[in-house]
């Protein structure tokens, strides 16, 4: 008796002769696989075009200032261009903290009614510029492989780095000429992680994840990196008054060369206004609400008069003239960076200056009064001049507009035109390896692919050669007389066994 595994190799082989598919499924190890058809779906394949599919992402700035929380939402137009598509301004009491649950709650739920569904947003908010330490550096031509290594040990000896404290970053803007011989120019910058971990508490306390925090004057970098803002000439300053300070920011082709940070802000102009009540024998010392109250009053219409409670008449003019000694003190400060700028550093006069503030602030007539006394051009930095700027800033106010050019540069954020002190270098290597592996895999996979296809045509080719042979044989089978049948094949195979 023929074994089994003789059956059904000759069954096979008629099988084959016929045309017909495999009559049995393949036996492993006892067990029937299961045909294609039958076979559960891959999770793994099934989630595999996910690789390739580039899910649209909205960026959001969120800057949370003093008493107030400004957004910006940006997209991007069909031709890849950002667009701004929203912006607002959150007022909070003196009484609501970062950190905890009243601000928590007001965070989040303005967030997630201006920017929808976080899951498709990436975030970014900012740090204290005044607690970055930001340089530059100017190092030798060196090997990709070395280049990091470099650029550590050489800022380490410039400004000491403890990495258990600070986060440290750079960024290469290119390569310049240093007596003749080329170099790269560096940023670098380094922040306490410490006040990193800060600011990451307030968002994920609320229940907020970061896709990046960065300085004030990166954000503002990024309006002209990403030419929202077209500057026009070589080298140009931004000035920002605050409250309780004022920052110039000096950029060169759109890079932060360096920026400064001033004690004089509107506080300080405040205290010079109640310096000069107290000289002409007026007691009443005003509070900063109050002052700031009749300076919006009189910016909106600067050659009226104002009477306050306490009969002290206001005038546009003498309020200028009461605070000329903090301007003085501002101004002194700018002329003095902005000459290191030239005589130290080494760079071409900055040709243009731009001028904005927190919101709620004496604000044109500080602009005018500093524009004045500059020679550069002065400017207000107003991001609603863009193309692409959203038509509802259209009804903000010259102080709202120029208060929300940082938190439109926090939505123009990316990780290719942005420091950001939560992905800095080491992460940015991680990731270009991760890529590089992932594109190894998906060469591996093409390649295997490429070979299963050349195995897929060569067996369809055997399989037409069969098939011409099996019609070939069935012709000379035709010829024979009298037909075979496989009754008779299996006779006379039993004979054959038996002689």
């Amino acid at each position: 008796m023929a074994k089994t595994n003789d059956i059904n190799s000759t069954e096979k082989l008629l099988n084959v002769i016929r045309g017909a598919k495999q009559p049995f499924p393949p036996v492993i190890d006892g067990r029937e696989q299961l045909s294609p058809k039958e076979k559960r779906p891959d999770r793994t394949s099934s989630n595999f075009p996910r690789l390739f599919a580039a899910k649209h992402r909205v960026q959001v700035g969120v800057d949370i200032g003093q008493n107030v929380i400004s957004f910006a939402k940006m997209t991007k137009t069909s031709e890849g261009k950002p667009l701004l598509v929203d912006q607002k301004i959150v007022k909070f009491g003196k009484q609501t903290s970062p950190g905890f649950g009243d601000f928590n709650n007001l965070l989040k739920s303005s967030l997630t009614a201006f920017a929808g569904s976080l899951d498709e947003c990436d975030i970014w908010t900012m740090m204290d510029a005044t607690e970055v330490n930001v340089f530059r550096l100017k190092i030798p031509i060196v090997p990709k492989k070395q280049l990091s290594n470099v650029i550590y040990w050489a800022a380490k000896k410039e400004n000491p780095i403890d990495e258990k404290d600070a986060v440290f970053d750079y960024e290469v803007q290119g390569k310049i000429s240093d007596q003749g011989i080329p170099k790269y120019s560096v940023m670098v910058y380094s922040a306490p992680r410490s006040e990193v971990e800060k600011v990451k508490s307030i968002f994920s306390s609320a229940g907020i994840h970061l896709a990046g925090i960065t300085i004030a004057p990166f954000a503002v970098q990024n309006l002209f990196r990403k030419e929202w803002i077209n500057a026009g000439g070589s080298s140009f300053a931004s000035i920002f008054i605050s409250d309780d300070f004022s920052r110039i920011d000096i950029y060169r082709k759109s890079d932060l060369v360096m920026t400064r940070g001033i004690k004089t802000g509107i506080s300080s102009m405040i205290e010079a206004i109640n310096e000069s009540m107290a000289e002409a024998s007026v007691v009443q010392k005003f509070d900063k609400e109050s002052v700031q109250k009749i300076l919006n009053d009189l910016a909106e219409d600067p050659g009226k008069w104002l009477k306050d409670e306490n009969s002290v008449n206001w005038v546009q003019s003498g309020i200028l003239e009461m605070m000329t000694p903090a301007l003085e003190r501002l101004l002194r400060q700018i002329e003095r960076t902005l000459e290191y700028y030239t005589a130290s550093v080494g760079y071409e006069k900055v040709d243009k200056v731009y001028i904005s503030s927190v919101p709620n602030v004496f604000y044109y007539p500080l602009f005018q009064y500093i524009s004045e006394h500059l020679v550069a051009k002065s400017e207000m930095l107003d991001p609603f001049q863009s193309v692409n700027a959203s038509a509802s800033g259209a009804s903000l106010s010259r102080v709202e507009k120029t208060s929300l050019a940082g938190v439109i540069g926090l939505a123009l954020s990316d990780n290719k035109h942005t420091p950001n002190v939560i992905f800095t270098y080491v992460h940015k290597q991680q990731d270009i390896t991760r890529r590089m592996i992932n594109r190894g895999i998906m060469a591996a996979f093409a390649a295997t692919l490429s070979v299963c296809f050349i195995i897929m045509i060569f067996q369809a080719n055997e399989a037409r050669q069969l098939a011409n042979q099996k019609v070939k044989l069935e012709k000379e089978l035709s010829l024979f007389s009298p037909k075979l049948s496989k009754d008779q094949i299996d006779v006379m195979a039993k004979e054959m066994k038996m002689r």
